[in-house]
């Protein structure tokens, strides 16, 4: 193996092509990883001659080794509230998929700059621009070591382990799981919602977007309310069960917040249309007349003023003059 620069990899295959400063870091803000990663890296430059050209090009590769890699996964667990032990394994494994990775991604922008640049320009001017437009238009994906580190750990956390999950694990599941509540459906698994939860922790899917997924499903579960859902597709069975949900809280002196969708009479009302969907909706004084009925009413202050009046109507007929 031919490597007069030393760094580790045979000058044959050196990477041909120019790798921008924004993409060698890319993501670097203030945070810890983001730190690290512009401490640690060391670029290794090297230039190799272009046959079809006879021009050559600058390469900037990042290595890692097995401190700096630690200081990687170490500063990126913290910040995603990783709850378990990264071992030497982890670190080893880290190591090795990093490189593959980078190698990976390498590799698809040369090629397509070398098929690019076949049929047009070959001075160094048109290959830098060629390989800048692949860069940012047909890979914007482009190896991101920050990213790479944050997906490596979450990788290692576990939603089904709940006991072991941090603070933005735990809170995202919350998240997820109170936004099928809203919804009433069951045509969600609780691993489904689990799978959301991590999305949504590593922040690659919103709680919006979830919401319109769901829809979706609310839609075949609630037939009835479809035009309702096509108004706004962050519409919930919440928003339409709402009005219902404040007449039950009023008659029974409650907050609303108080009153679960899974309540019977809130059910009912929201699933009216029935089996053959021919099903008329209960109006919302038929509701209450069942919200009176039901034995939660007694508690309330209108029931117990009720009973009082009807006690002291009943004593002055019968005489005891009250």
């Amino acid at each position: 193996m031919v490597d007069k620069n030393k760094n580790g990899i045979d000058d044959s295959k050196e990477l041909t092509t120019p790798l921008s400063d924004q993409q060698a870091l890319a993501g670097v803000s203030g945070n810890a990883l983001a730190q690290i990663l512009a401490s640690t890296f060391a670029n290794n430059t090297s230039s190799t001659n272009n046959a079809r050209s006879g021009t050559s090009v600058s390469t900037n590769v990042q290595r890692l080794n097995a401190a700096s890699a630690k200081a990687l996964l170490t500063a990126a667990a913290q910040d995603e509230d990783y709850m378990g032990k990264l071992t030497n394994a982890d670190v080893e494994q880290f190591m090795k998929e990093f490189e593959k990775e980078q190698n990976r991604q390498i590799e698809k922008v040369v090629t397509t700059t070398a098929q690019k640049t076949i049929s047009g320009g070959t001075t160094q001017d048109a290959i830098d621009r060629t390989t800048e437009s692949t860069q940012r238009t047909e890979y914007p994906s482009f190896f991101n070591p920050e990213q790479f580190t944050r997906d490596f750990i979450w990788s290692k956390i576990n939603f089904k382990d709940e006991a072991n999950l941090g603070n933005k694990a735990l809170t995202a599941l919350a998240q997820a799981r109170g936004i099928v509540e809203k919804f009433q459906i069951i045509g969600v698994s609780p691993q489904e919602v689990k799978a959301a939860a991590k999305l949504i922790a590593r922040g690659k899917k919103t709680i919006e977007d979830y919401t319109i997924e769901l829809q979706k499903v609310a839609i075949k579960e609630y037939p009835q309310f479809a035009d309702r859902f096509a108004t706004d597709p962050t519409l919930t069975t919440y928003d339409i069960a709402f009005p219902a949900i404040k007449i039950l809280a009023k008659a029974w002196d409650k907050d609303p917040s108080q009153i679960e969708m899974s309540n019977p009479l809130i059910s009912s009302w929201l699933n009216y249309a029935g089996p053959d969907g021919k099903g008329k909706q209960p109006s919302y004084y038929d509701l209450l007349l069942k919200a009176k009925d039901d034995p939660q009413y007694q508690f309330s202050e209108e029931a117990n003023n009720a009973a009082r009046d009807s006690a002291t109507s009943l004593s002055r007929a019968i005489g005891y003059g009250i």
